[in-house]
């Protein structure tokens, strides 16, 4: 067999032997199925403060300060979401003259890190001093206080007592 001879029959051959196998995968049965309807909805951390106003509204000397009274009271946080929230009180802005000078009151916070299951709420102590030292540049002065409250899921998240959740830092 002469040369052109044997490249014509590798050519047919190989040919021969693609078409086989494209007609071979082609003759197969073949079919897809669709999995519908997964709708995903993310959780919700929402917190509330249900104090039922200002959290020294009712207290005795709010509105009568003299120096050297203190109270505490009660400040209540509900967690509104449909996720577990670590919450805190993690800070108190103050505005006024009754907390400026040199014997201003003093608010105190709990800051403790709490677990709120989602629908629950929880409790935290606030307090205030005035210093006994206070003199009379404080008659009639007024003053302001807001708590700051924060909240992030639990699930997913590390609680460290002294750090607070991965996400606070």
């Amino acid at each position: 067999m002469n040369l052109k001879k044997k490249l014509g029959m590798a050519i047919a051959g190989t040919a021969l032997g693609a078409s086989l196998v494209v007609g071979g995968t082609a003759a197969l049965f073949t079919d897809t199925a669709t999995n519908e309807g997964n709708t995903f909805t993310a959780g919700t951390v929402d917190i509330v403060d249900v104090t039922d106003g200002a959290v020294f509204s009712a207290t005795q000397f709010i509105d009568n300060l003299a120096p050297g009274d203190s109270e505490t009271a009660t400040l209540t946080i509900k967690n509104e979401g449909s996720l577990d929230a670590w919450v805190q009180v993690y800070g108190a802005t103050t505005s006024g003259d009754l907390f400026g000078g040199d014997y201003p009151v003093q608010v105190n916070y709990d800051d403790s890190i709490v677990l709120i299951p989602a629908g629950e709420t929880a409790t935290f102590d606030v307090d205030y001093y005035f210093p006994l030292e206070a003199g009379n540049e404080y008659q009639g002065a007024t003053g302001n206080v807001d708590f700051q409250i924060r909240a992030v899921q639990v699930r997913n998240n590390l609680n460290d007592s002294e750090s607070g959740p991965e996400s606070w830092n």
